[in-house]
């Protein structure tokens, strides 16, 4: 067996005077707070397995935690320097500071069009972190879902012209019990999703229905499969998405393939 040198603390010395089954237990829990075995090393040592569970627990929780604080950290101070890089980007596209050429043209706007998805992708970090940390509430009031999903859909289609959408909403009443906000962003973010599945040209249909108990939004996208779909992107959408249906109560399925694009759909309880 290979033999490792570990310095031990001087309160873990004062295990001598215990049994020797205590005096392992001791060492083996100590030593794996302090994060210098593994948790299967430990258990080969120690009789007390639940208490290193709890403190496995606790810990990796802990971490957990740790790094959501960090990512949200660094994505703010992250965000600083991309919107200053957007910024500039669009004042030279726009002649501002002199004129540029095609060639010009066609190399800043894919500079842009990468630093806006660079900001999103910072944004969606910074809402999983949130949403991991239960930063993130929900404001449940009266509100008018028919114009939310209304001016979503048209809002997403003036930075989505290159896909054509549907709106079809036929909803017993226009007022319910939501967060606007929040059914706003996930519905521009099934809306993206679904529209990811398939090239420019595309068609995206967003429906929406009521029964009894539920609010069903339903969105499709109908065009030849794109190429290259943005799995990152689109795993940040189906994370964000989730929690924020969670906290209304409410399911959602991220897709069912047709073929030629994807179905999604979401609910939301009446109650």
């Amino acid at each position: 067996m290979d033999m490792i040198p570990i310095d031990i603390p001087i309160e873990m010395l004062t295990a001598a005077n215990l049994a020797t089954a205590d005096v392992k237990n001791e060492l083996a829990v100590q030593l794996y707070k302090q994060g210098r075995i593994s948790l299967a090393q430990a258990k080969r040592f120690t009789d007390e397995s639940a208490q290193l569970e709890e403190i496995f627990i606790k810990k990796e929780k802990s971490d957990q935690i740790d790094m959501d604080d960090f990512i949200s950290w660094a994505a703010h101070d992250l965000r600083s320097p991309l919107n200053s890089i957007i910024g500039f980007t669009k004042v030279v596209l726009k002649g501002i500071d002199g004129p540029v050429t095609d060639l010009q043209v066609t190399d800043l706007t894919c500079a842009h069009v990468s630093g806006q998805r660079m900001l999103t992708l910072i944004n969606n970090l910074i809402d999983m972190a949130r949403l991991n940390n239960g930063e993130i509430k929900i404001e449940v009031c009266p509100g008018d879902m028919i114009q939310t999903l209304t001016d979503t859909a048209n809002r997403w289609k003036k930075q989505n012209s290159e896909k054509e959408i549907q709106i079809e909403i036929y909803l017993s009443s226009a007022q319910f019990n939501f967060d606007s906000a929040r059914i706003r962003q996930v519905t521009s973010g099934m809306l993206t999703y679904a529209a990811n599945h398939v090239s420019e040209g595309g068609k995206v249909t967003l429906h929406a229905s009521d029964d009894a108990n539920n609010i069903t939004i339903e969105i499709q996208s109908i065009g030849e499969k794109a190429r290259d779909k943005f799995e990152m992107d689109l795993a940040m959408i189906g994370f964000i998405c989730q929690g924020l249906i969670d906290l209304h109560g409410g399911s959602l399925n991220l897709g069912e393939d047709t073929g030629n694009g994807i179905r999604l759909s979401f609910t939301l309880p009446k109650a």
